[in-house]
């Protein structure tokens, strides 16, 4: 008969099993985020040359965990899978930040940069969102914004396979 300390390895063997096989409907990989609508934008971070265009991202999945390498100041944005499947959220921040607002080409010393992003797949080469960016300073006050918008990533610009 087995004991309790010979079950232990086999248990947390089946257990990390188990995890590694969960299935996301999501593709790895470099996604271009397209704005969709914009619910706050304090400093235009928008800008009026390609108002269409947010930062881009690459993401990577590991069981639950989701990481992405997102543009805005080489930033690393992790997260997980929340219990639907197909909606994920990520969070990342960067401290001592030098910025230059892009319409206004303002110079900004940021103590920190956070976002937060949540997505939802539609298909394996597109997810829809939101995306929260938030520009700390003790000062200039032009330099403490946020931007809060609506998007829709897509891969390889295939919006969804047919």
């Amino acid at each position: 008969m087995p004991t309790r300390r010979s079950l232990l390895p086999c248990l947390l063997l089946a257990v990390g099993l188990c995890l590694s096989c969960n299935t996301f409907p999501q593709n790895q990989g470099h996604y271009d985020l397209r704005f969709v609508s914009k619910y706050r934008d304090d400093c235009n971070l928008l800008p009026f040359d390609k108002p269409e265009s947010l930062w881009d991202g690459s993401l990577l999945i590991t069981g639950q965990v989701v990481r992405m390498d997102f543009e805005l100041l080489e930033m690393q944005l992790v997260g997980r899978f929340l219990e639907s499947k197909d909606r994920f959220a990520v969070d990342g921040s960067v401290a001592n930040a030098s910025i230059v607002l892009p319409n206004t080409n303002e110079e900004c010393l940021l103590d920190q940069v956070s976002v937060h992003l949540e997505g939802t797949t539609v298909c394996r080469t597109r997810f829809d969102g939101t995306v929260r960016v938030r520009y700390e300073a003790r000062q200039p006050d032009q330099c403490v914004c946020e931007l809060w918008a609506s998007f829709e990533a897509v891969q390889n610009g295939e919006s969804c396979e047919e």
